[in-house]
């Protein structure tokens, strides 16, 4: 896939995974921050974004539970189906920052070939 130039913010879930290495973006996903009508239904489901809602914050790395039993048992499941470690992605948003990790992901996910 052709990466964009630059990458929105409101395509980084709250859990730390970038939208677009995921196999649920505009499949038919459109990313976790955006309004409902465009979710799929394993987004609606999802308890890291229930928990977003009503923590109302912005990612799990600002909580103050972080890494919680549920953020780690979220990251075992992409890591066995996608080889995503959303954890891992949610301590480098706490560490670096989104703008950063997300300059960082850019690089790691383009496709030389698709420049």
């Amino acid at each position: 896939m052709k990466m964009p130039e630059t990458l929105d913010s409101k395509l980084l879930a709250p859990c730390g995974i970038n939208c677009i290495s995921c196999e649920r973006f505009q499949n038919p996903c459109g990313g976790c921050l955006i309004n409902n009508d465009g979710k799929s239904k394993a987004s609606l489901k999802c308890k890291i974004r229930a928990c977003f809602d009503k923590k109302n914050f912005s990612y799990c790395g600002r909580c103050s539970e972080f890494p919680c039993p549920q953020i780690k048992k979220h990251s075992k499941k992409y890591i066995k189906r996608q080889n995503l470690d959303t954890l891992n992605s949610a301590k480098r948003i706490k560490t670096m920052g989104i703008g950063r990790m997300m300059n960082e992901d850019r690089e790691k996910w383009l496709c030389p070939k698709c420049e």
